[in-house]
């Protein structure tokens, strides 16, 4: 079953019992499958490049980010700034060391965030993967 347009949306009466079953029916569907494009996870896309990166600055703002995921690959501590400039005396997320005793890092995952994303080693230079969704 076809979704309602925009325009056909709004050409509806205010009665939602007053419609036609049919019509019912399509509106519902339609309602659903905005609720499900709005969601976190709902068809993501990604165009970051794979493998290990190694700069402090990690993603530009991007209004179209849905979704990033970090995830620590040094056996070092790693800070992570909502912004620019993350050290070690300032950032918002500290993330473990990759070989915590017989555990791997745990990614790093936060829906939402548009602006920029900047990370900062204990010492050295970084060693992580990042992968950004729209």
């Amino acid at each position: 079953m076809a979704a309602l347009t925009s325009s056909e949306i709004a050409a509806l009466s205010g009665c939602f019992d007053c419609l036609s079953p049919g019509i019912k029916e399509t509106y519902m569907v339609t309602l659903l499958q905005q609720i499900q494009a709005a969601l976190p996870g709902a068809s993501l896309t990604t165009s970051s490049p794979g493998g290990l990166r190694t700069v402090t600055a990690t993603s530009a703002a991007n209004p179209a980010r849905k979704r990033f995921v970090l995830q620590n690959q040094k056996n070092e501590v790693l800070y992570l700034k909502f912004g620019t400039g993350a050290s070690a005396s300032d950032y918002h997320v500290q993330l473990q060391e990759h070989n915590a005793g017989a555990k791997h890092s745990v990614p790093f995952i936060f829906d939402g965030y548009v602006g920029a994303i900047s990370v900062a080693p204990a010492a050295g230079n970084p060693s992580y993967t990042f992968s950004e969704f729209v």
